[in-house]
This record gives structure tokens, C-alpha cells and sequence, in this order.
């Protein structure tokens, strides 16, 4: 399966990607540990406590709490992303209404 970002690149266009505002330095933080992960099973499912804990002890980059409770709900979006993007029917996040 072809994702939707190769998709743009073979049409020559440029995927539409959710602008960052601020606290991009969390999304080179969860890239760099793993977006995700295997279970027992295979499936990729999203990074747990244990893993960000690791993560922050061992890079210093995460020292607040809020932001350990973000980079789990980015992995989680990740992870329910993968699962969605496999269905045609899926809408892209950069399409999708804001939740507020």
C-alpha cells in the first residue's frame, strides 16, 4: 500500500501538511522516539509511559509533565493515523474540522 504522502510525490505536487505553530521541538521529540511501536502481536500501537519515560531520561528533551502527556496523545493520533489511512474513506487530518 502506497501512503498518501508518496501519492503527492508521485503526482509531483507537495503533500498538504498540517502547519506547526509552536512546540515543534515536540514533534522532532516523538520522531525521534518512535512515533510508535509493535505489541506481542505486530500491530503498531502508540508509545506508553514506560517508553516516554526512557525517552526523557535518556535525552533530557522532555522535562515537564505536560509535555510527556503531549508527545502520549501525538503517538496516540500517529498510531490511529496509520489505522485510518488504510481506509480510502479516511479524511486527512489537514482536512479534517478543528476540534476545539
Amino acid at each position: 500500500m502506497i501512503s498518501r504522502a508518496r501519492q503527492y510525490q508521485d503526482m509531483g505536487r507537495v503533500p498538504p501538511f498540517v502547519p506547526i505553530d509552536a512546540c515543534g521541538y515536540l514533534l522532532e521529540a516523538l520522531i525521534e522516539a518512535g512515533p510508535i511501536k509493535s505489541d506481542v502481536m505486530g500491530n503498531r500501537v502508540a508509545l506508553d509511559w514506560t517508553d516516554l519515560k526512557a525517552y526523557a531520561d535518556m535525552t533530557g528533551a522532555v522535562t515537564e509533565a505536560w509535555e510527556a502527556s503531549m508527545l502520549r496523545r501525538m503517538s496516540m493520533a500517529f498510531a490511529t493515523g496509520l489505522q485510518e489511512g488504510k481506509s480510502a474513506f479516511s479524511i486527512a487530518p489537514v482536512d479534517r474540522e478543528p476540534i476545539t
